[in-house]
């Protein structure tokens, strides 16, 4: 059985239960950045099957950070409304609801001048150039504008996407930041856009407004080193009344189809001396991987290409009748939405071919 009735108390919220949706884009987007009728049925769906908090897919904050042509936009007062919707249907399913806000830095799309923490070379030879102070506040601003929009829209908080190669994991990791002033170096300068956010959003919203945040929990480089970063990231999150860090990690695509709980052995060893509550994303397919993380100090679940693949995968292990998710780990969830609108699963998509063929 797995614990669809046992409440965890954050600093400001109150799960009815350890389980979360991780951000997943969910190409349901319009291209001028407006949830659809998909989207709102997708929410619909998930809130619905015993998920205590959902977090949407990121939410652009600013022109020229741009990942996706269907991203959700919250750049702009006229997004408002959508989030409000999206937010009483949510919670007239006792779900809550915190949006991902995120800048794609070097991986915008929606820009020909490309920047990033620091200048380097970019696939398709492109340029980034590194950004100047005077960027780097404007894009602060942007991000905490983005969360006062979204206390405006009735959310229940917001998720700083800091993981995935997107532009404040970059800072954060020492593999792209080649800085020399007050935002390079050392851990404290390397996460400092990031509590600047972070303080910037408590001040305007509020400091009973809940603000978590989603980092890699790994690198392509100097991994150990990381790891220790990471404990004053920890330090520094409960100091600013973060509600919870969501632990991720660089290379999840990549994990073997057949693996799971990829990154469990290094996020259990941060929850040892965690000083607020964590959660863990990445290879969670059963019951089992929910129960061995349950029997661990990590006191969140958070699940993504499962609930992508089964929305009700949750009930169903409530009620006994699966013991494990259908998702294959295959990544077409990546590609699907490009050959066929609104289906993001491959087991979907054959399940519609079946049907036009029957």
């Amino acid at each position: 059985m797995i614990p669809l009735d046992k409440p965890a108390k954050l600093s400001h919220l109150t799960l009815k239960n350890p389980f979360i949706r991780s951000a997943v884009h969910s190409f349901l987007g319009s291209e001028d950045g407006f949830m659809t009728d998909l989207e709102f049925q997708m929410y619909e769906k998930l809130s619905s099957n015993n998920i205590a908090l959902i977090i949407s897919g990121h939410c652009c904050v600013l022109a020229g950070g741009l990942a996706n042509k269907e991203q959700i936009r919250i750049d702009d007062d006229k997004y408002i409304a959508q989030f409000s919707k999206a937010a009483a249907l949510i919670h007239h399913n006792n779900c809550l609801f915190m949006p991902q806000i995120n800048h794609a830095g070097p991986r915008a799309i929606d820009t020909e001048e490309f920047f990033d923490v620091s200048a380097g070379d970019l696939p398709k030879n492109h340029h980034a150039e590194e950004l100047s102070l005077k960027q780097i506040s404007h894009i602060k601003t942007a991000f905490i504008n983005a969360a006062s929009r979204l206390k405006r829209a009735g959310v229940d908080g917001v998720q700083l996407h800091g993981a995935h190669s997107y532009l404040l994991s970059r800072f954060i990791d020492k593999t792209f930041n080649k800085r020399r002033d007050e935002y390079g170096g050392n851990i404290e300068n390397r996460f400092r856009l990031c509590a600047q956010i972070i303080a910037g959003i408590k001040e305007k919203c509020g400091p009973d407004f809940p603000v978590s945040i989603k980092i890699n929990n790994d690198t392509d480089t100097d991994n150990n080193d990381y790891a220790a970063d990471m404990n004053y990231v920890m330090n520094k999150c409960r100091e600013l009344d973060v509600e919870f860090v969501e632990w991720s990690g660089v290379d999840f695509i990549n994990q073997p189809r057949a693996d799971s709980l990829y990154y469990f052995d290094r996020i259990a060893e941060f929850a040892r001396s965690a000083p607020l509550p964590i959660s863990i994303v990445g290879g969670i397919k059963s019951v089992d991987d929910i129960a061995k993380v349950l029997d661990s100090k990590i006191p969140l679940i958070s699940l993504a290409r499962p609930l992508i693949c089964e929305p009700d995968i949750l009930t169903r292990f409530a009620a006994g009748t699966a013991e494990k998710s259908s998702c294959l780990a295959c990544n077409r969830c990546f590609a699907v939405p490009h050959l066929h609108h609104g289906v993001r699963c491959i087991l979907h998509w054959r399940d519609i071919r079946k049907q036009q063929e029957s």
